[in-house]
């Protein structure tokens, strides 16, 4: 059961770097909204953000079950890899309304009252 929990604490560094990866291309969404680039290059950080949330979400589901799986196949808990995946999914989320809410602020802008 030693090489499953290396497995899991392999997977959640990754899961890590897949979050870091994100902020980038976040930060690189952000600034595009400031300078004008090409719409080629719009589009590919777009999907590159799209893709890697999917990949976060999806690994953090695996590394949540695993960490399940784990705990009924040894009863041992490895509860910082849980605790951290749930930490790393819970930033995805909120750094991906964010960056959501300032690109819907600075294309439409920002007024008061119930306009069309």
């Amino acid at each position: 059961m030693l090489a499953f929990r290396r497995i899991l604490a392999f997977s959640s560094r990754i899961h890590t770097y897949l979050l870091a990866l994100y902020l980038f291309f976040a930060l690189l969404f952000v600034l595009f909204l400031y300078v004008p680039v090409s719409e080629v290059l719009i589009t590919f950080v777009t999907t590159s953000q799209m893709l890697l949330g999917w990949t976060i979400i999806l690994e953090g589901i695996w590394i949540v079950l695993a960490s399940v799986y784990q705990f009924f196949y040894s009863r041992v808990l490895c509860l910082q890899p849980l605790l951290t995946t749930l930490l790393r999914v819970a930033v995805y989320f909120a750094v991906s309304v964010t960056v959501d809410l300032v690109n819907t602020v600075i294309v439409r802008g920002f007024f008061f009252g119930g306009g069309v």
